[in-house]
C-alpha cells in the first residue's frame, strides 16, 4: 500500500469516529427522552434506564471530545489544511462547547439539582443539532 493510499484511508478515521460518537449520542438522547416520558407520566423511571443514560451520555461527550481533538491534525497532515480552515471545524468548536455543556447539566442534575432539567434537555437537542449539521458541513473535506 502506497503512502497516498494510506492517507486516503486514515483520512475516515476522524469521520467514522465521529459518526459512532454521534449515533451513541442519539441512542442517549432516546434514553433521556424515555426518563422525561416516564416522569412526566408519573411512572417509575428506574435506576437501570438512568444508569445507562448517564453511562452513555459519559461515553458520547468522551468520545466527542477525542473526536475533537483528532480533528485539527487530521486537517494537518491527511488533508493538507490549516487546522480550522473550514466551517466543519469552527462548527466543531461549538459543538464540542455543546456537549461539554450538556454534560455539565447533566452532571448537575446526577447530583440532585432539578432546576438545570430544561438546560439540559436544550443544551442535548442543541449538541445533537449542531454535530448533524458539522458532519454535513464535513462532507466536501472527504477524500
Amino acid at each position: 500500500m502506497d503512502d497516498a493510499t494510506l492517507r486516503s484511508w486514515l483520512a475516515f478515521a476522524h469521520p467514522i469516529w465521529m459518526v459512532t460518537s454521534l449515533v451513541l449520542a442519539i441512542a442517549t438522547a432516546r434514553m433521556g427522552l424515555e426518563i422525561r416520558r416516564r416522569r412526566m407520566k408519573r411512572t417509575p423511571i428506574g435506576l437501570a434506564l438512568r444508569d445507562r443514560h448517564l453511562r452513555f451520555g459519559k461515553i458520547s461527550i468522551a468520545m466527542v471530545a477525542a473526536g475533537f481533538i483528532s480533528g485539527p491534525p487530521s486537517m494537518l497532515l491527511l488533508r493538507d489544511r490549516a487546522w480550522f480552515d473550514s466551517f466543519h471545524g469552527i462548527l466543531g468548536i461549538i459543538v464540542l462547547g455543546l456537549f461539554l455543556w450538556t454534560g455539565w447539566t447533566g452532571r448537575a442534575l446526577a447530583s440532585g439539582d432539578q432546576s438545570v432539567r430544561d438546560i439540559h434537555r436544550i443544551a442535548a437537542g442543541s449538541a445533537i443539532g449542531a454535530a448533524m449539521l458539522s458532519a454535513v458541513a464535513g462532507f466536501v473535506l472527504l477524500p
